[in-house]
């Protein structure tokens, strides 16, 4: 029998992905996808057209999330999975409502940040509403650096995180782990910590202090806040070798092992042939099942 194709961590135009939810399931569908989330960062707003769009399809689709979290002094990647949009509960829209808020404050200040440090001739043409336009859905720094591509302040994205975006970032203050974690249980949903290993947003993170020895200490404090699951595909994990290390820890502490993608399109340097082609069976999807059925 074939292996049943998954992808449950992906972005949208609601937050920094190239394609409509709409334009996801159409390429899930082209994939022979059949198992589907979509995780756009801190916004549920794309969850009722990419909902929509995948009835009638053979596609068994769920609302996901993929939200910053404060962790000690640094911030992680949450990715939290529900059994439909209606499981959802209130609350949980709301802080989540409260993050778009933030973004879009914390957007206006970057621009001010870096409107004072381009070159003279473009000072003060960034401006917040193209941004805002832009991006159709939750404001992150890939838009503002497509906009400043756009106005000829650099030649590509990569040059404007380079020079300025990392440089003159604001931080934010996020929502902290076990808080999120306690609405996501709440919801009935299953709270996934998202590429463990990767550079940053990571339980391992060297440049930055957190080394590899430390990493099961901090897994077990979130599982006992109530993480339910480890995400050990992931294509940094694959280029490091270091998948089967995480399927070890998820194990070791009695997690759910996912594994993705992590699909945005070109912001990425993505193309549409990758989505889809975690090679592990979707095994997750009857352990999530049972959390959304208990």
């Amino acid at each position: 029998m074939p292996q049943r194709k998954s992808e449950i961590h992906m972005h949208s135009i609601f937050s920094d992905g190239e394609f409509s939810p709409a334009q996801l399931i159409d390429i899930a569908q082209k994939n022979d996808v059949t198992i589907l989330s979509l995780t756009d960062h801190d916004t549920f707003d794309g969850i009722p057209d990419f909902l929509k769009a995948a009835e009638g399809t053979s596609i068994e689709a769920f609302p996901g999330i993929e939200i910053t979290v404060k962790f000690h002094d640094f911030n992680i990647h949450l990715l939290a999975y529900f059994k439909d949009y209606e499981s959802i509960k209130p609350e949980l829209l709301s802080r989540v409502k409260d993050m778009t808020e933030t973004r879009e404050r914390r957007m206006r200040e970057l621009i001010e940040r870096v409107n004072a440090v381009i070159p003279e001739k473009f000072r003060d043409t960034i401006e917040f509403d193209n941004v805002k336009k832009a991006a159709e859905g939750v404001l992150a720094r890939p838009h503002l650096a497509r906009e400043m591509v756009r106005l000829g302040i650099v030649s590509s994205t990569n040059q404007a995180f380079e020079r300025y975006l990392v440089k003159y970032n604001v931080q934010r203050e996020n929502l902290d782990a076990a808080t999120a974690i306690s609405l996501v249980r709440q919801s009935k949903g299953v709270p996934v910590m998202a590429h463990p290993g990767e550079r940053s947003y990571s339980l391992i993170c060297p440049d930055k202090g957190r080394k590899k020895e430390n990493a099961p200490v901090l897994l077990e404090e979130l599982k006992e806040m109530g993480l339910l699951g480890l995400e050990c595909h992931y294509p940094y994990q694959e280029r490091m070798g270091t998948v089967q290390y995480f399927i070890d820890l998820a194990n070791k502490f009695d997690m759910i092992v996912t594994g993705s993608r992590d699909f945005h399109g070109f912001y990425n340097h993505q193309q549409v042939n990758i989505f889809g082609t975690t090679k592990m069976e979707p095994v997750f999807h009857e352990q999530f099942q049972s959390v959304w059925d208990n």
